[in-house]
């Protein structure tokens, strides 16, 4: 026994081995691994960080980029609070912002008047909105303050649920990804991508759509128990009965839900099938018609040509999602590799085939999506495209990963362009009567990344709104008239 603590001892030969594979070891490391399925406290602090640095810079600019489109939205929650309904009828005044052509409020059945948008963004928002919905019913519901109430809460919300689904996405990847590539991909979606100038800057149905795009995905790639099979259900429900162009989406989640839930595929749709039967009574009740406000669009909504409105969608100096978020090409560029992994395979070509239809679906339509910064139609599908880029970007060697860099930070500048600088000015280009063609969609001086990069700064409107508000409540001002 003795003997193995000897000079030339097996001890002695077994500690030698030993120290030079933990040295070999220390110089050739292996690669990083993704978290398993349930993340570690290191990701969520990670996550919680990323939420919060998008919540930051998504409120830097102290401005809300929207139009009429979002108001149905901004005003919406207070007449939930304060009056207990989804219709307009107490706060119409209100909501209607003094605008001669209302659109985004429709004549219900029996005299009422209600949103021409899904009601899904307004009720999700509205626990965010309770304090200054009570707030104001305390105060008074005059005109000035909640118009004022409505921008900063707009605001608030949109911002809330984007950095939300920034937050969720870096979990989400993490478990493809090592923590660098996820966070890189992950500031990519936050500030490379329409998530940053549609997404956190009003309450379009975009930025709902995002998150439960993304919670649909956390919960369909995991194990298909009960919880997560019902949980991917309902999302995948919302996702339809949010913006109805999405339905598309959604059956692709639905597609592949066939293969991943087995034997509880029926607790997948019934769970999808609450909020869309939901939705459906909603639209009968309020409108009598199961498409609702959209209703009032009609068929001649679609009647643009399809291989024009392809290729404007894709890649038009004006709309392009390859021109406003170029780093997204390598993923139509290295597709093969987004198949490799076999745990993904089938999910990505249901989510591909999902995205394809909707993009021929918006083709048709008036793609140029009225005042508005990018791709903000496709502005859906932004999450599942990241998701997809994940076994892309490790795959990549050193110079296309620098070709990707270069990309995402040309991405990141355009985004910011949008949020710091765009006041619609390339929108009154693109949308002349004269330009019956929509030749102006192509030319290179026409498009909004160059006409709106050379507008100075826009001014920081929600700071004026915060103080006017202020010296309304804390110095006078209505507090007589209001009593």
């Amino acid at each position: 026994m003795s003997g193995r603590y000897e000079n030339g001892g097996w001890d002695d030969k077994f500690i030698l081995v030993a120290k030079k594979r933990r040295r070999k070891g220390r110089r050739q490391p292996g690669p990083a691994k993704a978290s398993p399925r349930g993340s570690p406290p290191r990701d969520g602090r990670r996550a919680l960080l990323l939420a919060l640095l998008a919540f930051l810079v998504y409120n830097a600019n102290f401005r809300l980029i929207a139009s009429g489109d979002t108001y149905s939205a901004r005003f919406l929650p207070f007449a939930l609070w304060n009056h207990g309904t989804l219709y307009f009828d107490p706060i119409r005044e209100i909501a209607a912002q003094k605008s001669p052509v209302s659109y985004w409020i429709q004549p219900a059945r029996g005299g009422h008047s209600a949103s021409l948008y899904p009601v899904v963004v307004p009720v999700v928002v509205s626990s965010i909105y309770a304090p200054a919905a009570l707030w104001a019913r305390w105060r008074g519901e005059t005109y000035d303050r909640m118009s004022i109430l409505g921008e900063l809460m707009e605001k608030l919300s949109a911002s809330c649920v984007a950095a939300a689904a920034v937050g969720w996405m870096y979990l989400l990847l993490r478990r493809r990804l090592p923590g660098r590539d996820a966070t890189l991909l992950t500031l990519a979606f936050a500030f490379g991508t329409n998530t940053w100038v549609i997404g956190s800057q009003a309450l379009w149905q975009h930025g709902v759509a995002e998150l439960l795009i993304v919670g649909a995905l956390w919960f369909i790639t995991a194990e298909p128990s009960p919880a997560n099979v019902l949980a991917a259900g309902a999302f995948t429900g919302l996702i339809a009965a949010n913006r109805p162009p999405d339905l598309l989406l959604a059956a692709g989640f639905s597609a592949y839900a066939l293969y991943w839930a087995r034997r509880r595929t029926p607790l997948f749709v019934a769970a999808a099938a609450v909020p869309v039967l939901l939705t459906l009574a909603y639209n009968l009740t309020v409108f009598g018609r199961l498409g609702g406000g959209y209703g009032f669009l009609g068929a001649n909504f679609f009647w643009k040509p399809l291989m024009v409105g392809i290729a404007g969608l894709l890649v038009s100096p004006a709309r392009g999602l390859f021109v406003f978020s170029p780093f997204l090409i390598f993923l139509p560029i290295f597709f093969l590799r987004a198949l490799r992994d076999p745990e993904s395979r089938i999910p990505v070509l249901c989510l591909t085939a999902g995205i394809c239809l909707q993009i021929m679906l918006y083709a048709k339509t008036d793609w140029r999506a009225g005042f508005s910064w990018g791709y903000r139609f496709l502005t859906d599908a932004v999450p599942i495209l990241i998701w997809m880029l994940a076994p892309v970007l490790p795959s990549l060697g050193r110079g296309a990963r620098a070709a990707f860099a270069a990309c995402l930070i040309f991405s990141i500048w355009v985004q910011s362009v949008g949020a710091f600088r765009y006041m619609g000015m390339s929108d009154l280009m693109l949308d002349q009567e004269a330009d019956t063609g929509m030749r102006n969609v192509w030319k290179i001086e026409k498009a909004p990344i160059l006409v709106e990069a050379r507008q100075p700064l826009a001014p920081p409107e929600l700071l004026g709104r915060l103080r006017s508000l202020g010296r309304s409540e804390f110095l006078g001002g209505e507090r007589g008239a209001d009593r």
